[in-house]
């Protein structure tokens, strides 16, 4: 009996200092802070080591440590560890991994067997330093590497064909920095880069290629017509497939072709800037250059319309967006309401719903290069009462004149009104005593003009 007691004493001493020496050398590390034994950072044993004495063999070790870049069996470059600011030597960070240790775990750290290799997470400590070096070494590589294509696609003979994305081995900039980090980090001197390749960012599988190409089919097959001025004009597939453009990833459109074909639209059919065939009162049919009337296309905020409408990809029936002024549905550009001005015959016309209601003679400016009646479309963009016109006469003076009834036409002060102080109209009083330009009218008619037209009227003047 007194020998079973003691057997079961000697245990119990036995444990009890196994577990004095578990929680001494448990609080030895803790106290002493250094790393467990065998423990490995960048290839190097710091093994029992403080951080400051980690520090020293780290720094001794990875002096002008080489590291070889290697793409397969070919060699890209070689580094040294100068060439980056390695924290991998930080003490702060050295005693920071230290106080990570779970002390209470050190018997699993007696035997090499059980080694640890810590990583000092270099991605993040070292980030700046490794990418800018990682930077240099890709764009200088990548000068004769083959760059990687994404998938894309184009409108060919009334369909669009694919073309596949194509692989490359330049280098990315990114993964190659995680490359070199890693391998300092294990004490690897050779750094694989072969897996350090920029990748097609579209592939043909690629859910945003599919939707693009799903979006150009559907924006080629929809019909887009620009009713016009009494014409219908439908856009050709070709052309819309023109202004698509992939990139990116995602569709958009090219706005600069879109400008360029509204403006050649604009132009064909607008007509402010052109001269008009005109069938006159008395004098046949004349041509008239262009005035202040007319009407085009306002491309600046069509272009962003139809771009918008061409990306919607289910068809348009539109009129574009219109600027200046006669434009009509049905092609007419004059009209049937508008005043006609003969400076040869000094007579006005007004028309109003294609009949005359009001017929006159007029006074026109002197025909000199100062005073003339300028010839063009022009139009009654103001009506006024009671105005006082100002100006100058040749010889330097000023002049105001007040008027009844006041109706400018031009850009530059011209305009229809009446005139109390011309005695006489019509024949050839305006070649001595015409006005500055405007169209003198008799007080007698001026009322029914005003009465007769509105602002946007056309006046052809000629």
């Amino acid at each position: 009996m007194k020998k079973r007691k003691a057997f079961v004493i000697g245990i119990v001493t036995a444990v009890v200092a196994v577990g004095a020496i578990y929680v001494g050398q448990a609080l030895h590390y803790s106290s002493s802070q250094v790393f467990f034994k065998d423990t490995e950072i960048a290839g190097v044993n710091v093994g029992g080591s403080t951080a400051s004495q980690a520090a020293t063999k780290l720094k001794s070790a990875l002096k002008d440590q080489q590291y070889t870049l290697k793409d397969g069996s070919k060699t890209v470059t070689t580094i040294k560890t100068n060439q980056v600011d390695l924290k991998v030597t930080s003490q702060a960070a050295l005693k920071q991994l230290i106080s990570k240790q779970n002390v209470w775990s050190w018997p699993a750290h007696i035997t090499t067997a059980t080694a640890d290799s810590i990583s000092l997470n270099a991605s993040d400590e070292n980030q700046a330093s490794v990418q800018t070096l990682a930077k240099k070494i890709a764009a200088k590589a990548n000068q004769t590497r083959t760059a990687a294509k994404d998938a894309t696609f184009s409108y060919q003979n009334g369909s669009w064909a694919v073309t596949k994305e194509q692989k490359g081995n330049q280098l990315d900039a990114t993964k190659l920095a995680k490359s070199i980090t890693s391998a300092i980090e294990k004490g690897s001197t050779t750094v694989n880069v072969d897996g350090d390749y920029i990748q097609p960012a579209v592939t043909t599988t690629s859910a945003s290629f599919k939707a693009a190409k799903t979006k150009a089919t559907a924006i080629t097959q929809q019909t887009y017509v620009y009713k016009l001025s009494g014409h219908k004009i439908t856009i050709p597939s070709a052309t819309l497939a023109s202004w698509v453009t992939f990139k990116n990833g995602k569709l958009t459109t090219n706005n600069i072709a879109i400008k360029a074909y509204l403006t050649k639209l604009s132009s064909k059919y607008g007509t402010i800037n052109k001269t008009r065939t005109f069938k006159s009162t008395k004098r046949g049919t004349v041509k008239v250059k262009a005035g202040l009337y007319g009407w085009s296309i306002k491309v600046k905020s069509e272009t962003p319309a139809l771009a918008k409408l061409v990306l919607a990809g289910k068809g348009m029936d539109r009129t574009p967006t219109i600027q200046g002024s006669g434009y009509h549905n049905s092609g007419t550009d004059i009209g049937k309401s508008y005043v006609e001005v003969d400076k040869v015959n000094q007579h006005m016309w007004v028309y109003k719903n294609g009949k005359v209601v009001v017929s006159t003679d007029i006074v026109t400016g002197l025909p000199t290069t100062a005073h003339h009646t300028p010839t063009g479309v022009w139009v009654i963009w103001s009506k006024q009462r009671n105005a006082t016109l100002r100006g100058q006469n040749d010889n330097g003076s000023s002049y105001a004149s007040k008027v009844k009834y006041w109706m400018p036409i031009d850009d530059t002060g011209v305009g229809i009104h009446d005139s109390s102080w011309q005695p006489e109209y019509g024949g050839t009083w305006y070649k001595k005593h015409g006005s500055h330009g405007c169209v003198n009218t008799p007080p007698s008619k001026i009322a029914a003009v005003y009465a007769n037209v509105k602002v946007g009227t056309p006046v052809i003047v000629f």
